[in-house]
């Protein structure tokens, strides 16, 4: 990575919320250390099934961003997705990724990276359509 660099932090709604912050504030520094500028940062918060955990995830990597870029995914919202074609190889065809995540050069994952892949796609996507390989991360902090 280098200053460049588009970076999005993909943030597992199901960590425990201190597990949260510390991971958040643990990838921040990283990224301090290899000169990425707060504005090239975009923090991602994986849409979760328990809105007020979800909340509390948000609530918890707002403290940890340094006044970053900070969204919460919404499966609903079909102009903040984008189609993620599938790599050679793989037999389906497809799903739709936040527009966020799939535009960034660097991604990092924070928690469960099957549960981030499937926080941040289109409602619509069948869960068992969407895994890990989904992200193309780059790094998995888990």
């Amino acid at each position: 990575m280098n200053s460049d660099d588009l970076v999005a932090i993909a943030v597992d709604p199901t960590l425990p919320r201190r597990r949260a912050a510390a991971a958040a504030r643990e990838a921040a520094a990283a990224l301090d250390d290899a000169g990425i500028p707060i504005r090239r940062r975009c923090w991602i918060i994986a849409a979760g099934a328990d809105d007020a955990r979800t909340a509390r995830i948000v609530a918890a990597v707002a403290d940890s961003v340094d006044g970053a870029r900070l969204i919460l995914h919404d499966p609903h919202e079909p102009d903040d997705l984008i189609f993620q074609r599938r790599l050679p190889g793989q037999r389906r065809g497809g799903v739709y990724l936040n527009a966020d995540w799939i535009s960034a050069s660097a991604r990092i994952v924070i928690g469960n990276a099957e549960t981030v892949a499937r926080g941040l796609c289109g409602f619509f996507n069948p869960p068992e359509s969407v895994d890990a390989n989904d992200l193309d991360a780059d790094l998995v902090l888990d």
